[in-house]
């Protein structure tokens, strides 16, 4: 597990200003992305940050799942989980 954690944490390194929330590019992207990357960098734990990173990135639960230790069917879960917590801070601030 140990090589599993350091894969992700070096993949998640690489990936990670690729998904960072800035500011200044409010003007050339949707509103809807941003609010997303918004989010994800202010509201969620490391954890799931991590998590939903790396599952954006490898698009598989599968490949997610392997990378974390975790089973394909505990990686979809989460990331749903996740993807809900997301949505529920995006809706309140449309309010």
């Amino acid at each position: 597990m140990s090589s599993n954690l350091h894969e992700a944490s070096e993949r998640l390194r690489q990936i990670r200003p690729d998904y960072a929330w800035d500011e200044d590019i409010l003007a050339a992207d949707d509103t809807r992305v941003d609010a997303v990357k918004c989010v994800i960098d202010r509201q969620l734990t490391t954890a799931d940050r991590t998590i939903i990173l790396l599952y954006i990135d490898c698009q598989s639960y599968r490949e997610l799942g392997r990378l974390l230790g975790f089973s394909q069917t505990t990686a979809w879960k989460e990331v749903r989980r996740i993807r809900s917590f997301i949505l529920k801070q995006i809706n309140r601030t449309k309010k």
